[in-house]
Order: structure tokens, then C-alpha cells, then sequence
């Protein structure tokens, strides 16, 4: 059972532990497929890498969750990919795999991974694709029902990093971002696919994440681009654990 510390506002969650925020975590978000399928036929995620997420797959995949939650109906999406193929140790689609998608009754026909394995342009473009013809009926961007995001100590989010081009994007669902501060590309959606869901959730835990915490709570930034996830008509969470808030001395 989760040790909840307090509510600092309506959409922060504070937590003593790692573990007692994915425990937490774990169970909304039952909650929440639950609600969601009483009215629709199916629940849309798109789930974080990092690994933070671990601990939240972990609890995922341990009663009740296996038995309690219809994955006959959840379709699975990822935020974004680095560019390895699925099998390799950084993959978050290999991740997912490992701790939670292998231990549930999920559809394999509703895992829609990035191929990070290809060419970053047409993985990009494929990926889109692909979310145009599930969300096709949405409008001019597609609504997930849950986003879920984990935050870096530099303030990133999914693969949106600080200054890159990606974050000024307005019109493409997904794009290849070019990371020069890590030399490397990644794949990742935009912010306006992340600012449409119905619900975003952001999993951060850690002393090392309190300074862009901090930053990412005083408003809006370049700098720190979690600052700028802003649902336009949903609601956004954070969980997190009190070293986030406050980390020892």
C-alpha cells in the first residue's frame, strides 16, 4: 500500500519512496482503464523509457493487475524510442517488454512499437503513420488517454531535449530530433501529440531530479521542456517522490 505524504497541490504527489510512487502510480492508473473502458472500447497509453518507469511496469505485472486490468483492450504506444534495435539494453519498447508487456495478457497486435532499428527520418514518418490510422477520427491531433513521461536531470522529457528543434514543431506528429549534446538522434512525438491527451503523467523520483523540478514548477522554458507540458483540456499528475521535493542535504 502507498505512504502518501501530502498533496502539495491538486496535481503534485508526493510520495516517501520510489517504490510507493509506482505503487500508487500502479493503481490509478487501474483505475483509470477502468473508467475509461466503461464508455469506450479501448484505452490508449503511450509509456515512458527511463528507469523510473521500471519500478511502475514491475507493480504493474504483479496482482492485482494482470487479472484486474482488461489488457484485451489496452493499446500500447511509446512517447519515444532511441535509435537501437528492440533487443538492445537502451531500447524503451525493450524495457516495457521485459518487465511488464511479457507478464500480462496483452494483445500483441495492440503493441505499437518505434522501429529504432530503421533510418530516423522514415522511423519517424512511420511512426506517424501509424498513429494517424488509429487516431484518425481525433482531428487534427490524436487524443491518447494517458501519456506517461519521465523527466531527466536536464529537464527532458520523452526525447524532447533542452534548445532542440523538435520542441518547435507545430504541425508533425512525430519527428527523428537530432540530440548534438549527446550525439545521437532519438524519436520521440511532439508537444502538441503530448498536450493533447486526455490525461498526462508524469513518474520522477530521485535527489538528482530536484534542481530541474524546481525549474520545470516556475514555469515555462526552453531550458527545461517538461516545463512545457501543458494539456489543453486535460489533466496533468505528477508523481514523485519526496527526494524530488526535497532532497537530503
Amino acid at each position: 500500500m502507498a505512504d502518501k505524504i501530502t498533496a502539495m497541490k491538486p496535481d503534485v504527489l508526493v510520495f516517501d519512496t520510489p517504490e510507493a510512487v509506482a505503487e500508487k502510480a500502479a493503481a490509478d492508473f487501474a483505475v483509470f482503464v477502468q473508467q475509461t473502458l466503461a464508455t469506450k472500447d479501448r484505452f490508449t497509453v503511450a509509456l515512458p523509457g527511463g528507469v523510473t518507469p521500471k519500478l511502475f511496469f514491475t507493480r504493474l505485472a504483479q496482482e492485482p493487475y494482470p487479472t484486474q486490468i482488461p489488457w484485451s483492450k489496452v493499446w500500447v504506444f511509446w512517447g519515444d524510442e532511441r535509435c537501437v534495435p528492440p533487443d538492445h539494453p537502451e531500447s524503451n519498447f525493450g524495457v516495457a517488454k521485459q518487465y511488464l508487456l511479457d507478464k500480462v495478457p496483452i494483445a500483441n497486435s495492440h503493441v505499437f512499437r518505434i522501429h529504432g532499428e530503421d533510418a530516423p527520418p522514415e522511423t519517424a514518418r512511420a511512426y506517424a503513420r501509424t498513429l494517424h490510422d488509429v487516431f484518425k477520427m481525433d482531428g487534427q491531433w490524436p487524443v491518447f488517454d494517458l501519456i506517461i513521461l519521465g523527466m531527466g536531470p536536464d529537464g527532458h522529457t520523452a526525447s524532447l531535449m533542452p534548445r532542440t528543434a523538435a520542441l518547435e514543431e507545430e504541425q508533425r506528429w512525430v519527428v527523428e530530433n537530432v540530440v548534438r549534446s549527446l550525439q545521437t538522434i532519438r524519436i520521440t512525438m511532439t508537444l502538441p501529440v503530448i498536450n493533447h491527451a486526455r490525461q498526462v503523467w508524469f513518474l520522477v523520483t530521485g535527489a538528482k531530479k530536484n534542481a530541474a523540478y524546481s525549474r520545470v514548477q516556475a514555469g515555462p522554458t526552453l531550458d527545461y521542456p517538461a516545463s512545457l507540458i501543458e494539456p489543453e483540456n486535460g489533466k496533468l499528475t505528477w508523481y514523485v517522490d519526496k527526494a524530488v521535493v526535497n532532497p537530503p542535504a
